[in-house]
């Protein structure tokens, strides 16, 4: 139960820092389409590290924690899967995490693409249920076969996340507080990758593998009777995350309610089913790759967040091209430059 506890105190703290940063892997596609920076991705790839920084250096000490890792077999299911996650996120505008946070913003298109979603995942049990395709295959993870490396890996990694902490409180505004950083109405992208990757590495260290969107595919998966409900605990870090998304917008003041339906609604609707059909196929989303998958060293993550990364790029191109929609995001010193009267990236026509 201390466990538990402690994830989900962390995983709150893992949703406020993804709302305060706006992070979003289909915006750091579109920053580079658009802008030709790399900011918003660089502060994803940092999560990872710092998901690294945390388990290595328990791995090394605690050899027998890295024997309860596991993974997913590389297979073309599993890169398709990610292709379509992706080319799903790109229509939808939003990957998972920032599809939770606009959805607790009061974005009412959001609650179309959880919706699409579930009929993606029920797509994926029909499809399963009529042979056409089969369950993805778990795989042992190599880490306990590479902790001689331990050593290395983990000296220069918690080198760096403590001159991160160190660089990101020095290069602060002179006034600045702990109290009001905490309070910020927007967070840099690397003070929220430094928080989401560490919050990230003590909960996969004290829970496992808990990818959000996995749970929530489970789940559905149980209500149509092909597998057990998944552990009280995962449902608990999950509404973890979304409530410490759902503090952010009450205490900063962005919560605005907005169910007037409109057209991009079926793009909402379309882009949820890819990306619930493309979950499951993987399994996982973004959030599972990222904060899970690719630091586990699941053989699949990392091909399949480079499918998943190539089919936000198509979908986003594809867009521009066939309905003269493009998502133009920006970021300046290490800053997602949002739209005044919205939380998501400007889309024009």
């Amino acid at each position: 139960m201390l466990n538990l506890a402690i994830a989900c105190i962390l995983a709150a703290i893992l949703g406020f820092a993804a709302h305060r940063a706006s992070i979003c892997t289909v915006r750091a596609v579109a920053e580079y389409t658009h802008s030709g920076t790399g900011y918003m991705f660089g502060s994803i790839v940092k999560s990872a590290l710092w998901v690294f920084a945390i388990t290595i250096p328990v791995f090394l000490l605690a050899p027998q924690t890295a024997t309860a890792l596991s993974g997913w077999q590389l297979t073309f299911t599993a890169m398709f899967g990610g292709l379509l996650f992706g080319i799903g996120a790109g229509i939808n505008g939003a990957c998972a995490y920032a599809t939770m946070a606009r959805m607790v913003d009061g974005e009412g298109g959001m609650l179309l693409t959880v919706t699409g979603f579930i009929v993606g995942v029920l797509l994926f049990v029909a499809l399963i249920g009529n042979g056409v395709l089969t369950r993805p295959v778990p795989a042992s993870s190599p880490i306990p076969a590479l902790l001689h490396l331990a050593p290395y890996a983990a000296t220069l990694l918690v080198a760096l996340a403590l001159f991160e902490l160190f660089r990101l409180w020095r290069s602060r505004e002179p006034e600045t507080t702990l109290r009001t950083a905490v309070l910020s109405p927007a967070y840099r992208l690397s003070t929220a990758a430094l928080l989401m990757g560490l919050s990230g590495g003590i909960i996969l260290l004290l829970f496992g593998s808990a990818g959000y969107t996995t749970t929530f595919q489970q789940t559905i998966e149980a209500h149509a009777g092909v597998r057990p409900m998944p552990a009280l605990g995962r449902w608990l870090v999950l509404f973890s995350v979304l409530l410490g998304m759902l503090v952010s917008t009450l205490q900063r003041g962005s919560f605005r309610p907005d169910f007037r339906p409109r057209l991009s609604w079926l793009r909402n609707i379309f882009g949820g089913i890819l990306m619930g059909l493309g979950c499951a196929l993987l399994p996982g989303g973004n959030d599972a790759l990222i904060l899970y998958g690719i630091p586990g060293l699941s053989p699949h993550a990392l091909p399949a967040y480079a499918a998943l990364l190539f089919g936000i790029f198509v979908a986003l191109i594809a867009m521009r091209a066939i309905f003269r929609m493009e998502m133009r995001v920006a970021c300046r010193n290490d800053m997602y430059i949002a739209d005044a009267s919205s939380d998501a990236a400007k889309v024009t026509k």
